[in-house]
């Protein structure tokens, strides 16, 4: 009996690097929420000059987010699912900013949101074990050149790293992981200080 296989136009299967982006798409789709303690290094591609800071990341579902900076400044970083809340308490100010569409790159990819409409996939060099791939905008981006995730055998974003367009650079690193644990709603409810400057933008 012959078997008849048809192969219809754009049904190529995917390949490996986007195959990896959709089970970190799923892992992160299924959680209900993440915490994570995290380090952040940049280095300026003007000044080339890098700043480390470390702190705690708390994600929910909901578009909400909350980044505890600790060190070496305190400042925070909340998302409610509505708007954007920064507050650095030597500077005695909160910038809010209606949230509307915008994410942030590391808000999409830590939130599981569609990453392959936006950004192509390729597999780079394995890292101590841990998948990398990178990604690049379909479309011009004025944010964002490239960007590399690094990711374990369970799928989790271990870091993200983004390149921006002026050749400056962001590495987040992230290690104890934990997901559905409870995060209170609470977490993501910001009351701006008593006393402090508030700038709307």
């Amino acid at each position: 009996m012959a078997v008849l296989i048809v192969v219809l136009p754009g049904a190529a299967s995917a390949s490996p690097a986007e195959d990896l982006v959709r089970r970190v798409e799923a892992r992160h789709k299924a959680a209900r929420d993440l915490s994570a303690r995290f380090t952040q290094a940049y280095r300026s591609g003007v000044l080339g000059r890098e700043i480390v800071e470390r702190g705690r990341l708390s994600l929910k579902s909901g578009g909400r987010m909350r980044w505890d900076y600790e060190a070496p400044e305190k400042k925070t970083f909340v998302s409610d699912g509505r708007r954007f809340y920064f507050y650095v308490p030597a500077d005695r100010q909160v910038i809010v900013k209606d949230q509307g569409g915008e994410r942030s790159l590391s808000s999409l990819l830590l939130f599981g949101g569609e990453i392959l409409p936006q950004f192509t996939a390729e597999l780079q060099e394995a890292e101590g074990g841990l998948e990398r791939v990178q990604l690049r905008p379909r479309r011009e981006d004025s944010e964002v050149a490239s960007a590399v995730l690094v990711v374990d055998k369970e799928a989790r974003i271990r870091a993200i790293e983004i390149l921006d367009p002026q050749g400056s650079r962001s590495r987040f690193d992230f290690t104890d992981l934990r997901e559905n644990t409870g995060v209170p709603d609470a977490a993501f409810v910001f009351e701006p200080p008593k006393g402090v400057e508030v700038v709307t933008g």
